[in-house]
């Protein structure tokens, strides 16, 4: 995939999936928001109300605006008001827990419609500004078709006409059931919605398991003896005659028709939310004759077993650990393709996976003769073991279980990471190499954009790499030397341009550089006045192109380092969300014309579950102590590795041996030489593909004609109007036209049903890859 394309996620797994995947994004908070109370899920039309049945099943914090019913999440605006406050606590969702509420014949604009709003939804109008609206990215209400025709939910190309329209509607309860790769990727019209709605025994048996009356009370007379009448036919069973547990016993014991039910449920086991419970509850399961993963007793009990096993490797030495977790993980790697590893049921089964990958790695410590040898083997492998750490410390979801993970991931990752370091400051102390750190950032030219990432460590570099290599990117991963000591103050005027205009007094209290001119300290703001001085253009939080007659841009992004310092060990649950607040900012960036963007960062940084160990420095030998680096005092005598300040080598710096602390407790930790402090990425980010580019610069409407301009240097590219971006057959224009030497386009849509429907416009090379693309709303502002 080219990386013009940008950004579309891949596609779920079916509409259930999509609209999980949507609701966790609209709450995402930027960084200095408050979390969320709530989501508005507002539906002018009731055209969702088909759904919520289903949904409650398996969205716990689901509620409904409705005749108050709370044992099925169903009341009036106040109490949803209560549910929302939390004082209700037997209707609330758990901690944590961030509700849903789907408000059935109720449109946004209603809520923002202040003394105007129905006396009955009052209640909840300061809810959309405390919380998030679940909505498009035009402002306009989710409809079902925007919805599954969006890149957003499912991606689907769809036929534009009226009855499509209806029998999507008819057919939406059993887009539940149909995973999204059984759906084609061609133009979708009446005629396949309306095939969806033969009957599918397979799924209906099924449905039947997991809800019994409930199911046959849902269908007609004729409707149930069809269904009893395959079911006897194909089955062998009679739903009339027989239990669902009946039923259960033959899943489990598999065989003819069976075997393909259970291929069903194994597709897609939380929409039908009963069935494992009786599965659980069948006789006999451990008897001969029965499918172990079929068994859900079987994975519970080796989880148990699994449980004690992790808890016993923090008590044993180093080499054991290893042979420990490898056994384990050759006794229950099955587990992660069963079933019930779906379902949340084998968390251990699935977390043994990194903490594998952390046991081999960390069978041999880092080498390396020289300084260079030891970077060139911590680059290329070495920091896959912190990457593996990383991974088993947040691959549990209770805390629990992590509790029991961080006891293994310590048994297994800190004498490692504490040979390797000894090995490394070895070296340093042989004068095999230099760790002062290398070279800052020079000039940039016009086209790059600089982006600062505090504290992105090698490993959490070599994520970021393969993430955007995945979208299309290309991507040069590199590394430098971090300075000593390893703290933002010292090190990052290095990853700026103006590095050669500061300079070390004797004054290193806080480890901060001065200005040549004039003396004064550092800090960010003055890094940023002289940037700016030497014409980088600062973007601050803007995602923009380039101003005219800058040269090159600089802009800050992440909050890795504060993360590491406020959570600990717990910086390991949060590396989801600052991986994709960095990546939308590198291809925002890309998006908005510049050719290139480097990201650069200071120092890197030291995570162990349970606290670093401890190293004893006396305050009267220090004029300022850190976690891992103090300065010396005059010329007083210490037992501690020294090395000089970066910025004045006079001014000598404590640094602890291996991963000790000067200060107890602490799970984070940066400041000494290590290879996770000092060995640090710069990483240069390109489009993918050839070397056309093209930017959507304006958009205008008149009418049902469409007016774009672009920014490209090839005249020769194409510009369309799409219902869906990804596919030219959902074109609503006469014709895509090139963008001309002009770059000027007037498209003109063909139908008038369009307007006011969510559009994009989009670029696209000779060869159909989108270069560039820009919602619009059809007719918007005419």
């Amino acid at each position: 995939m080219s990386l013009r394309r940008r950004s579309a996620p891949p596609r779920a797994n079916g509409l259930l999936d999509a609209l999980e995947r949507s609701f966790r994004e609209s709450l995402r908070a930027p960084d200095g928001t408050a979390e969320p109370v709530a989501l508005l899920w507002t539906d002018s039309d009731g055209q969702w109300k088909p759904l919520i049945a289903r949904l409650r099943s398996v969205l716990p914090q689901l509620y409904t605006l409705g005749p108050y019913a709370p044992d099925q999440r169903t009341g009036p605006a106040i109490w949803l008001r209560c549910v929302i406050d939390r004082v209700l606590p037997e209707a609330g969702p758990p901690p944590g827990v961030v509700p849903i509420l789907y408000l059935p014949d109720v449109a946004r604009q209603d809520l923002r419609a202040g003394a105007e709003c129905p006396r009955a939804l009052q209640p909840l109008v300061e809810l959309q500004f405390r919380g998030r609206v679940w909505h498009q990215r035009n402002g306009r209400d989710w409809t079902v078709e925007a919805f599954l025709g969006s890149e957003d939910g499912l991606g689907l190309s769809l036929a534009q006409d009226a009855r499509t329209r209806e029998a999507l509607l008819r057919a939406l309860p059993l887009l539940m059931d149909a995973p999204a790769d059984s759906l084609s990727d061609d133009r979708l019209d009446a005629d396949d919605f309306d095939r969806l709605a033969v009957s599918d025994p397979t799924r209906d048996l099924l449905r039947w398991m997991g809800t019994g009356e409930l199911f046959r009370l849902s269908l007609d007379a004729n409707h149930w003896r069809s269904f009893c009448s395959v079911c006897a036919s194909e089955m062998k069973l009679d739903p009339d005659a027989r239990s669902p547990a009946d039923a259960a016993t033959l899943l489990v014991s598999g065989g003819g028709k069976w075997d393909s039910v259970w291929q069903r449920f194994r597709e897609a086991p939380r929409l039908y939310p009963g069935v494992p419970q009786l599965l659980r509850d069948v006789k006999g399961q451990f008897g001969l004759g029965y499918d172990r993963e079929r068994t859900p007793v079987v994975n519970d009990e080796a989880e148990q077993q699994l449980r004690a096993e992790l808890a016993s490797i923090a008590h044993v030495p180093h080499p054991k650990a290893i042979e420990k977790v490898a056994r384990l993980e050759a006794g229950h790697a099955h587990r992660r393709a069963w079933v019930w590893a779906q379902l949340g049921e084998s968390p251990l089964a699935l977390a043994l996976e990194p903490l594998a990958r952390l046991a081999a790695k960390a069978s041999s410590t880092l080498g390396g003769a020289t300084i260079e040898d030891a970077v060139s083997l911590y680059t290329t492998e070495g920091w896959k073991c912190d990457r593996a750490a990383l991974e088993a410390l947040c691959a549990v979801p209770t805390a629990a279980d992590r509790t029991l993970l961080h006891g293994a991931v310590k048994a297994l990752y800190e004498p490692w990471l504490d040979a390797s370091a000894r090995h490394f400051q070895a070296l340093v102390a042989h004068g095999y190499g230099t760790a002062r750190g290398t070279a800052g950032t020079k000039a940039v030219d016009k086209d790059t954009c600089l982006v600062f990432a505090d504290g992105l460590r090698f490993d959490i570099a070599g994520m970021l790499k393969e993430r955007l290599e995945a979208r299309g990117l290309r991507l040069r991963l590199d590394h430098r030397l971090s300075p000593v000591p390893t703290v933002t103050a010292t090190a990052k005027p290095l990853a700026t341009v103006v590095f050669d205009e500061l300079e070390g007094g004797d004054d290193v209290v806080d480890f901060n550089p001065r200005l040549r001119d004039g003396g004064a300290p550092a800090s960010a703001q003055r890094l940023r006045d002289l940037m700016a001085k030497r014409g980088l253009d600062l973007l601050g939080d803007e995602v923009r192109p380039a101003r005219a007659g800058t040269a090159g841009g600089w802009v800050e992004v992440g909050r890795l380092d504060h993360r590491g310092h406020q959570l600990g060990v717990d910086l390991a649950l949060h590396l989801e969300m600052e991986l994709e607040t960095l990546i939308d900012k590198i291809i925002g960036l890309l998006e908005q014309g510049w050719l290139r963007v480097r990201v650069v960062t200071d120092h890197g940084w030291l995570l162990l579950p349970g606290g670093l160990p401890k190293a004893d420095l006396p305050s009267h030998l220090t004029e300022t102590k850190w976690s891992r680096c103090a300065t010396v005092k005059g010329d007083s005598q210490t037992e501690m590795p020294v090395h000089g300040w970066h910025w004045n080598v006079h001014v000598r710096i404590a640094s602890p041996p291996g991963i000790r602390c000067f200060l107890q407790k602490h799970e984070y930790a940066h400041g000494g030489v290590s290879p996770q402090e000092c060995i640090i990425p710069d990483l240069v980010v390109e489009r993918g593909g050839g070397s056309i580019a093209a930017t959507i610069t304006a958009i205008t409407w008149r009418g049902m004609r469409c007016r774009v301009s672009v920014k490209t240097n090839d005249a020769s590219v194409l510009v369309d109007l799409r219902s869906n971006w990804k596919h030219a057959a959902s074109s609503i224009v006469v014709g895509a036209k090139e963008a001309g030497p002009t770059g000027e386009v007037s498209l003109a849509v063909e139908d008038d049903s369009h307007e006011g429907a969510a559009a994009t416009v989009v670029v696209v090379d000779v060869a159909g890859n989108v270069l560039d693309r820009k919602p619009t709303t059809v007719g918007e502002g005419s």
